[in-house]
């Protein structure tokens, strides 16, 4: 739900439908309703694809798939969310890779990335060998933080953690535009 828009609207939208942080299997709703809550988010195609995995989530017989290809199979479910959800919700070691890790990584060893990135196996190959065996879900949080806080489109280079390090900061250095 936050591609292209804010946490906060996904936040107060995510409230309205789990007040209490009931099962989603307890609420009752229909499609005009759900659709109505969803629109303020945008992205059309998006919403449907909610929609529907909320229909399939909604049968008695389901059970969320705890492997990366059963969770890729259901609609709306990308490789971000899979990840994020293997590594943060069950506990699996997986890499969260997402436009903002791209530009992490990309400035710290210097790789030529583009927006298509994230879905290339040599940069997932890349991204699950940086992410620790142990403590991963730490790290996936940093790494979301990181990208967030410090290493955004104009970065803070001087407070971020990883400038010893960086090859970003090193060429900058060298770079008279950036002095």
């Amino acid at each position: 739900m936050l591609q292209r828009t804010r946490a906060e609207k996904v936040r107060e939208i995510y409230m309205m439908l789990f007040p209490n942080n009931l099962s989603l299997k307890n609420i009752e709703f229909d499609n005009d309703y759900l659709h109505n809550l969803l629109n303020p988010l945008g992205l059309q195609w998006r919403n449907r694809k909610i929609i529907d995995l909320i229909k399939i989530m909604k049968n008695p017989i389901f059970k969320v798939p705890d492997k990366l290809e059963e969770l890729l199979e259901l609609p709306g479910v990308g490789g971000y969310i899979a990840n994020a959800f293997l590594s943060l919700y069950l506990g699996k070691r997986a890499p969260i890779i997402d436009r903002n890790a791209v530009r992490v990584w990309g400035r710290v060893f210097n790789l030529n990335v583009d927006k298509e990135t994230q879905k290339k196996k040599w940069f997932f190959d890349f991204c699950l060998y940086l992410t620790p065996k142990y403590k991963f879900k730490d790290f996936n949080f940093a790494l979301l933080d990181l990208s967030r806080k410090i290493c955004v489109r104009k970065p803070k280079c001087i407070i971020c953690p990883l400038n010893s390090l960086c090859e970003f900061v090193r060429l900058s250095a060298r770079d008279t535009r950036f002095q």
